[in-house]
């Protein structure tokens, strides 16, 4: 069953967890080089995980275009999944 919306506290929470970095160190501001954990293979949990979620599929392209926190909170207000 899919989830249909997160806070931006639980999407923080979920990119500290597929990044495996403290949720201190991930804020909207932080920049992807900033967490040692964005890489490929975060990435790759990060796509898995908003996929499994929320059935919404994030291509590698634009996970590769994400520079930082903000853009992925963007791409999940943009499918209508991010609540206030």
């Amino acid at each position: 069953m899919s989830q249909t919306s997160i806070t931006v506290a639980e999407a923080l929470a979920m990119m500290a967890d597929a990044f495996n970095e403290p949720l201190e160190n991930v804020r909207p501001d932080t920049a992807r080089d900033k967490i040692i954990g964005w890489d490929s293979m975060g990435a790759l949990m990060l796509i898995a995980e908003i996929d499994e979620r929320f059935g919404i599929e994030l291509s590698a392209e634009v996970s590769r275009q994400m520079r930082q926190v903000q853009h992925v909170l963007d791409f999940l207000a943009q499918h209508g999944v991010l609540s206030a």
